[in-house]
Order: structure tokens, then C-alpha cells, then sequence
């Protein structure tokens, strides 16, 4: 018997890092908008009749055996998964098509699409807001912060997402803009340099609790654009949405002098100098990056981003709605 789930990962336009609490609601109303990218995650299970319950996560080129009695501290996410539902004489494959730390959301794609498939195993009708609210203490507790719910929304809605962080809370609605739009706008660029989310978040959600006026500044004003550059895309708007990410990259670099590294300050001029619009992927500090620009400068933009050494991912709008399929 073989079980096989995908998740797509994410390229975030506006309001990230809001979508964690209690950044969500001291800083609301704003919108935190991402679309689901065919980078997908992917996990088989396959049952055997050997004991034990054995991951390769092919992506990481490592095999890790599943035993209860692992310390806390060397737990990865497949473990606390585990922990949560077993699955005895079950062989897993997983794998990311998402480079590493690049900021897509690859690790909370492919802990939805493990859920998934132990969902399955386990014969459990976890709903996708089981499922998002499983993954995201999971993900806490391994992390030891608190996270975010939009790279779990991409991963289980597809297309094009927008969570809406209130004051009482968070809504997630899906987006109506057509996926030609955004394939045909946005280069997505790989830089080279690996980075961990959960640190650089921590520290922004950290200064800002303390009072720190410069990074609730900074997140004030990203809420406030966040509304308007969401509001602008579902208007159709999308000659006017380059300079509305302007002000989000913009005020994102003075969450700290990490955001942006020199590498990516360079792409960046790369990227305007030919009439782009660039953003940070996540949390910054290298991984990935957009740029948003008219459909006639695309290709010249790509072109110089490999020019520069950079890695230009190819990418389409992950299909809303994906399924784990069962075979056996």
C-alpha cells in the first residue's frame, strides 16, 4: 500500500511576518498575501513488514529512524509529527522541490503533507484547520517561538491566499486574481544563501513587543500598505502594484540590518536598474526573492539575475484544493 501527498509552497507579496501573533493583532487590520507556487513538497509512505518507521528525506540526503525515547532536543519535525500520530512499518519519502532556507515555506509544506499522510494512515479526518492548527504548534514547539499561519494556508489551499489579521482574530480567504497575472509578472530568484525563518522573526516580534518605536514603525506602515496592495490586486490593478511592494521592501529592511544582505542588495539594484520591483521571500536575510515587474521586462530581468549568478526558479500558481491521493 502506497500513500502520496503534495503541498505547495509559497512566494508572499505582502504583510508576512503579520500573520504571526501577537504581531497580528497588535498591528491590525492588514493582510498578509501569498500565492501557492508549484515548488510542491512531497511524501510517499509505503507499508512494509519491517518494524519501525523509517523517513528519507531525500532533499536533506538523510535517513532518520523514528524512536519515541528521542531526546527533545534532537527531535525534527517528522519526530514531533510522530509523536502526535504513529505510524509502525511505515517507510516514508520526502523531498522539497523548494531550495533550502530559501524562505518559500518548504518546511511547514512538507510537515502539511507528512500530517497528511499519517492523517491517512491513521484513518483521522483532521480538517484543513486541524490540520493548520496540528502543524502550527508543531512547528512552535520544535522551534520554541510562535509562528505563522500563512505558509500552512498556501500549503493547504493553493492559489492565491490572503489572511486577514483582525483584532479578534484571523480569517483566511482565498484571492480571485487569475494566475496568468502573477506567472507572467513575477521572477522568482533563488540567492544562494540559506537562512532559518525563525530566528530573524523572533527578533522582529521580540523588538516589537519591547517598544521598539523604529520596528513598530516599520510594521505600521507595512499593515497599512498591506491593505492597499491587496485591495489593489483584486481591483486588477497590477501596473500599480510594483510600487505598492516598493514601500513593503522598503519599510521590511528596517526590521533590521540582516533583512537584506549585501548580496541581495546587489540583485536588488540589478533588478531595478531594469524595471523590477524587489521583495524578500519570508523573513529575509538571504533565500529567496520576487521581483514584480510589467510582463515585457520579464525575460530581461531573468536574464540578468542569471548574468549575476543567481538561480531563477521556474515556477506556475499551485492548482487550489490539493488532495492526498491513496493507492493499494
Amino acid at each position: 500500500m502506497k500513500i502520496t501527498a503534495k503541498a505547495p509552497t509559497r512566494i508572499d507579496l505582502c504583510g508576512g511576518t503579520l500573520d504571526i501573533w501577537p504581531l497580528s493583532v497588535m498591528f491590525a487590520p492588514a493582510m498578509s498575501v501569498n500565492a501557492a507556487i508549484s515548488l510542491y513538497a512531497t511524501v510517499t509512505a509505503t507499508k512494509t513488514e519491517k518494524k519501525g518507521t523509517v523517513i528519507h528525506a531525500r532533499h536533506l540526503g538523510a535517513a532518520i529512524t523514528y524512536d519515541p525515547a528521542t531526546p527533545e532536543k534532537k527531535k525534527t519535525l517528522f519526530h514531533r509529527a510522530l509523536d502526535f500520530m504513529p505510524a509502525e512499518g511505515w517507510h516514508f519519502d520526502a523531498e522539497t522541490l523548494s531550495p533550502a532556507g530559501a524562505g518559500l515555506g518548504g518546511s511547514s509544506a512538507l510537515l502539511i503533507a507528512f500530517l497528511k499522510t499519517l492523517a491517512k494512515i491513521n484513518n483521522q479526518k483532521l480538517s484543513d484547520g486541524d490540520l493548520l492548527d496540528v502543524a502550527k504548534n508543531i512547528e512552535a514547539r520544535h522551534l520554541g517561538i510562535p509562528t505563522g499561519v500563512q505558509d500552512y494556508v498556501a500549503a493547504l489551499s493553493g492559489g492565491v491566499n490572503g489572511v486577514l489579521n483582525l483584532q479578534e482574530g484571523q480569517t483566511y480567504e482565498r484571492m480571485d486574481i487569475p494566475a496568468a497575472e502573477l506567472e507572467r509578472r513575477v521572477v522568482l530568484v533563488y540567492s544562494g544563501q540559506s537562512r532559518v525563518s525563525g530566528v530573524p522573526n523572533w527578533l522582529m516580534l521580540k523588538k516589537a513587543v519591547e517598544h521598539d518605536a523604529a520596528t513598530r514603525a516599520a510594521f505600521t506602515a507595512i499593515a497599512k500598505n498591506s491593505l492597499a496592495l491587496s485591495a489593489t490586486l483584486l481591483d486588477g490593478l497590477y501596473d500599480h502594484v510594483g510600487k505598492l511592494i516598493d514601500v513593503e521592501s522598503a519599510m521590511r529592511e528596517k526590521l533590521g540590518k540582516g533583512v537584506i544582505t549585501p548580496k541581495l542588495r546587489r540583485a536588488f539594484a540589478i533588478a531595478k536598474k531594469n524595471g523590477g520591483h524587489p521583495k524578500v521571500c519570508g523573513a529575509g536575510g538571504g533565500g529567496c526573492f520576487i521581483v514584480w515587474c510589467a510582463p515585457e521586462k520579464k525575460a530581461a530581468i531573468a536574464a540578468a539575475m542569471a548574468k549575476a549568478g543567481l538561480r531563477v526558479l521556474d515556477f506556475t500558481l499551485a492548482h487550489p484544493q490539493l488532495k492526498a491521493a491513496r493507492k493499494g
